[in-house]
């Protein structure tokens, strides 16, 4: 993995209701320089969002209370947020579910398990 701290200056709401993968996710942001907020649901990422300012979602789609399209259609409904980048996370990497996610308004797609370089790059090219 890259040690450019090229995410420096970013704010990144992680939404993953994993521990494991929320640690995973979070310790790659953090060594590339990046402050992260996690939400284990969509409504909790909602919640964040009213309160902190962030210049990235992350969005697992399956998660309890309130999954990541829903939360997703949510967030784009608020014109504050309507350029607000939304990256799927999902373990669900068929084409139905990337259609299902650009549908909703995510702005790309990331499979599962995380490929550390990937997110990296995923990032830079929304943020």
């Amino acid at each position: 993995m890259r040690n450019d701290r090229e995410l420096t200056g970013f704010a990144i709401l992680v939404v993953e209701d994993n521990e494991l993968n929320q640690q995973v996710i979070k310790e790659i942001l953090e060594y590339s320089g990046a402050t992260v907020a996690i939400a284990e649901h969509g409504k909790e990422a909602l919640d964040l969002l009213s309160k902190e300012s962030f210049n990235c979602v992350l969005m697992d789609i399956q998660m309890p209370i309130m999954d990541g399209l829903e939360a997703t259609q949510m967030i784009r409904i608020n014109a504050h947020w309507s350029d607000l980048p939304i990256i799927a996370l999902t373990a669900n990497a068929d084409q139905h579910h990337r259609d299902l996610c650009q549908h909703v308004g995510m702005s790309d797609f990331l499979a599962k398990p995380i490929n550390p370089d990937l997110l990296i790059n995923t990032l830079l090219k929304w943020l």
